[in-house]
Parts: C-alpha cells; structure tokens; sequence
C-alpha cells in the first residue's frame, strides 16, 4: 500500500510539473503571439490605404498597454507616418491608466493623472502605495513600465519598495503580481524590482547583482542627472547598507555610506531623510561627514541645523546640541513670523522638541498678548500637554490671562489677535487653561479639583472637545451630568455638519465628529467613515505627515471604539511613523497593542 501510495504522489508531482511547463510554454506562446500581432499592426500605421489604418490604429488602441512597448520604439521608425501615428497612440493609451472595471479607489487617484505635471504625479504615487495590502501594486508597476518620467517610474518602483509586506504569503502576491506586470519590462526601475525580489529570496546571492544597479544609477545620475536624483542614488544604496547588515558583512558598510554622502547634492529635504537614517543605524562618522561636506548649508537652514541638533542628543552630546541649536536659533534674528513658521515645518518634520524651542524663544520677544505671543503661548501650551506637562500648559496661559486683566494694553492686544483669529477669544484662552489645569489635577489624584475645573472650562467654551471628553470619562454615575454633555456634543457635531456642507474638501470637522464620538459615544460606524474620509481628503490634498498622522490617529481610536483591536493597533502603527514626535499617539498605541494581546490570548 504504501509503495503504490508513493507512486501515486510520484505521478501528480510529474503531472504537476508537467501541466506548470505547459502552462509557461503557452503563456510563451500567447506573448510570442501578440507581439507578433503588435508589429504588423504598427507596419500597417503606414498603409497607402485610409481604411487600413484606421483599422490597425483602433485594434492597437485595445490592445492599449500590451502594444506600448513597440509603440514607443516605432516613434523612431523611419516611416513618418508609422512615427506619427505611433507617437499618438502612446499619448492615447498613456491618458488611460485606469478602466472603468478598476477599483474606485485606484481610479479616484488616477483621475486626469496624464494632465498633472511632475510634481503633482509624486504625491499620486505615494497614495497608491499607501493604499493597504498592496491594492495599489498593479497600477505602480504600470508606472514603473509606463510612466514617460524615468525620473517617476523610479520612484514609483522605490514606493513598491519601501512598503514591506506583513508575511511570506503577501511577498509571494507582491512577486507574482511584478513578474506579471513586468516580465517583459526594460526599464532601470523594472530591473531594481527583479533584483528585489531576489535578494528576498536570497541576499547572500541577490547583494552582488543590487550594488551593479546601484553602482549604474549612481553613474546615470552623474552623465544625465535629469534621468534621477541624489535620492533615489540615496534610496538604492541605503537597501544596499541594510543588506550587508543583514549578512553580517559590516565591513563593506562604511564604503557605501561615504557613497551615500557623496552623491548627495545639498538640499534640504534629502540631507534631512539621509541624517535621520544615519542617525536610526547609529552611523555617527557618516553624520559627521555629512555636517563637515555641507557646513555651509546647515548655517543658512535652521530645519538642517535642528535635524542636526536631534542626531546629537541621540549621540549623546547634549552640549553640542544645545551649541548647535543656538546657532539655529539666531538664523532668522528676531522675526516672530519666522520663527512661527520654522516652528510649524519643524513640527511636520517630526522636531517638535526644537519647534518648543522656537516658541519660546517667540515668547520670550513679546509683547505679551501680540498675536504672534498668543499663537506660540497655545501651540506650546499644546506641546507641554502632549508631554504630561500640564501645570507648564496651564501656567502659560494664566500667566497670559493675568496680564491682560492688570495691563490694559495686553487687553487691546489681545482683542486684536482675536479679530484676526476669531477662534482665540479670551474665553477660549480661560478654557483651554482650565482643561490644562484639570488634567494636572487629575494627574495628581485630585479628581474633586479635576472636576471643578472641567466644568468651569466648558461653561466657558462649550465647543472643547478635549474638555467634552475629559469629563465624560468621568461621570458615568451620573446621569444628569451625561445628558448635558450630550446636548453638548449633539451641538458641536451639527455645528462640524454644517462646516462640512460649506465646505466638504476640508478634512477638519469629519475628524473632529469622529474624535468626539470614537472618546465617548454615538455611531461609531459613522464615525469611522467620517474618520476615513479626513484621512482621504489629507491624502489627496498632499498634507504634511503630521497632519496625516493626526488624522489616522483619530481612526484607530474609532476602530478601538468599535473594537477592531487589530486595525486600529495597525492604523496606529502607521500615525506613529507619520507623526514620530506626539507622545499621546505612542501611548495609545501601547494602549491598542495591550487590548489586542489579551484578546489573542482569551481565543488561544
């Protein structure tokens, strides 16, 4: 029984075999045979006859990017009329990057991708690969094939890259969907993809073949530096770095990583990305290199100078950063504007500990209740409550409100920042430092005070959310109490219905419903398509990641609410890399991940 059992499973493995090489020299075949359909309808572009051509154009035109291939090299054929034609049809089959059967999602993104300029393209890219579970994958690889930028069908093969899939059986998807997409692709980026893919399977086997690629993108950037970029030269050999690490080949490290310094071309956002990765591997020659090659750079950018800044403290050397942040500080003198400004980008930039520098160093200007002292004295009032700092938070805003109530010139000053900014009233301001002082509070373990100064700082701005939710987690004995926050809430959310109807492109107020139902209740459904909707609407206008970080933040809350453990420990993951410099987006992701160990562990 046995024997006879072993050539059985003998026999299907060699039908197994067979029908696979079958399969392959079919699908040989069928490429074999279209190809060989392309080019005698390209030849017949040329045709004496009207008919013909028009045939042939319109049979090409469905076949779309099966013929492109052929099509852009007939653009040099010698045939004038196969060269022109041949050059419309690529500009047709180019303006149709989705069809009518593909996912709504992906053709929300492309829509009129052909008509967008370079710049415009890059963030498309990004929110296909941003999409989960590799849903954009077909379309990047159609760019990376496709895309008449080399520049762009770089990165997007870099997009594809840079997302690592969750387990083996996502990597064999993402392989099987490159080999289909791309098997008879040419380009640089096709070839990286491949050399990928391989160096998964086998780094050891895969390293040599990915530094010849790098080492040829490196020389491609020096001969036709329009063809690439210092970052994408950056990005080659940077996987190149992380894969000698992964062998143990520490050695050849330091080589690649003069490489990386050398090839970079000086600006801002690219020294940026280069020094906080050196700064994750602990690569602190390479840091220093980076800060001697370009010195004078980092004398003129403040947001270079802070990064560096970050990448000494992380080395150790508090004295140098607190040197090197003093020269950063006297970039722009004594423009309050500025220093707003530089506050914001370091923000969106993940510096929020140099942003709270910035901001204090706005107060410490004056005067005391100018609009520029009133918006750095809320934003670092914001920062010192992230950190757990609230007595700070609160005291900054007191000491603020006490001014203006002995000082009738604050006042004057005051009333003119609320002019220009209607949100910044004083009772505003006397609520956001009750809140303020009531986390403290509770902080402290004085729930009674906590209490008080809730209440005093939703009689003073019903609209504080933070104020809203803060109490609701603490009144749940008491029904009358509940019923007036709900009164507040329903209030709020018409008031964000209304702002949403003026003005639907702005993902504000479907956050901010969504934040104040997913903390305390309400249709949490709902509010997890509000929440998605922000998160969309940010993506598609481009915003800072940050800002996206925030957004993404408030839908893992709504998944916690509904409780969906894993996708809101997942999208939290995501607003932690986006927003590194948020303490309270770390916390609850702690939160998150304890919630759904328990469950696992309650199903095993």
């Amino acid at each position: 029984m046995r024997w006879s059992m072993k050539r059985a499973t003998i026999f299907a493995v060699l039908l197994l075999l067979a029908a696979g090489t079958r399969a392959a020299a079919e699908s040989d075949d069928a490429t074999a045979a279209t190809e060989g359909k392309v080019a005698s309808l390209i030849e017949q572009l040329g045709d004496p006859e009207f008919a013909v051509r028009e045939r042939a154009q319109q049979q090409l035109i469905k076949l779309g990017f099966d013929a492109f291939d052929a099509l852009v090299e007939a653009e040099d054929n010698p045939d004038p009329e196969i060269a022109l034609q041949a050059g419309f049809l690529v500009r047709h089959i180019r303006s149709q990057w989705t069809r009518d059967t593909d996912p709504r999602a992906i053709r929300k993104i492309l829509e009129d991708y052909e008509a967008l300029g370079d710049d415009e393209r890059l963030p498309k890219i990004k929110e296909l690969a941003a999409l989960p579970d590799d849903q954009g994958l077909e379309w990047l690889c159609r760019l990376v094939r496709f895309e008449k930028s080399p520049v762009l069908s770089k990165q997007a093969a870099l997009a594809i890259m840079e997302r690592k899939p969750a387990d083996e059986a996502a990597w064999d998807h993402r392989a099987e969907v490159i080999h289909r997409e791309l098997s008879r692709a040419r380009r640089p980026a096709a070839q990286w993809l491949d050399a990928y893919l391989k160096m998964h399977e086998d780094p050891a086997a895969g390293i040599d073949r990915w530094a010849e690629l790098a080492t040829s993108e490196q020389e491609i950037l020096a001969q036709h530096p329009r063809q690439s970029s210092s970052q994408i030269v950056s990005a080659l050999l940077r996987r190149q770095v992380e894969t000698l690490d992964a062998l143990e080949r520490s050695d050849e490290t330091a080589a690649v990583l003069r490489r990386m310094v050398m090839c970079e071309r000086g600006d801002s956002s690219s020294l940026v990305e280069l020094i906080n990765w050196l700064v994750q591997r602990k690569s602190w020659d390479a840091v220093d290199l980076v800060a001697e090659r370009f010195a004078a750079s980092f004398e003129v950018d403040a947001i270079l100078m802070y990064t560096l800044c970050e990448a000494r403290l992380a080395q150790g050397n508090r004295e140098l950063a607190d040197a090197t942040a003093k020269r950063a500080l006297e970039i722009h003198g004594d423009s309050q504007q500025e220093h707003l400004e530089l506050a914001r980008r370091l923000t969106t930039h993940g510096l929020s500990r140099w942003a709270s520098y910035e901001l204090r160093h706005v107060i410490g200007l004056g005067p005391t209740g100018s609009p520029w002292d009133t918006d750095a004295r809320r934003w670092l009032a914001t920062y010192y409550h992230d950190k757990h700092r609230d007595l700070e938070a609160g005291d900054l805003l007191r000491q603020l409100l006490d001014a203006v109530e002995s000082d009738p010139a604050v006042k004057q000053r005051v009333r003119a920042a609320h002019q220009q900014q209607p949100e910044v009233g004083l009772a505003t301001l006397r609520s956001d430092m009750n809140f303020y002082l009531a986390s403290h509070a509770a902080r402290e373990g004085n729930l009674e005070e906590q209490r008080r100064l809730l209440d005093l700082s939703l009689e003073q701005n019903r609209s504080n959310v933070e104020a809203i939710i803060a109490l609701y987690e603490i009144t749940g004995d008491d029904p009358e109490k509940r019923a007036e926050l709900a009164k507040y809430s329903a209030d709020f959310i018409e008031y964000c219905r209304s702002r949403i109807d003026a003005d639907p492109n702005d993902p504000t107020y479907y956050n901010q419903i969504a934040w104040l139902v997913a903390n305390t209740e309400g249709d949490v459904d709902e509010a997890i398509e509000l929440s998605q909707q922000s998160v969309d609407l940010a993506r598609e206008a481009g915003d800072s990641p940050s800002r996206l970080g925030g957004l993404l933040d408030t839908l893992a809350h709504c998944y916690f609410a509904k409780g969906n453990y894993a996708a809101a420990v997942r999208t939290q993951e995501e607003a932690a890399l986006l927003d590194p410099g948020t303490d309270a987006i770390d916390r609850a992701l702690a939160r998150f991940r304890e919630h759904l160990d328990r469950q696992n562990r309650e199903k095993e």
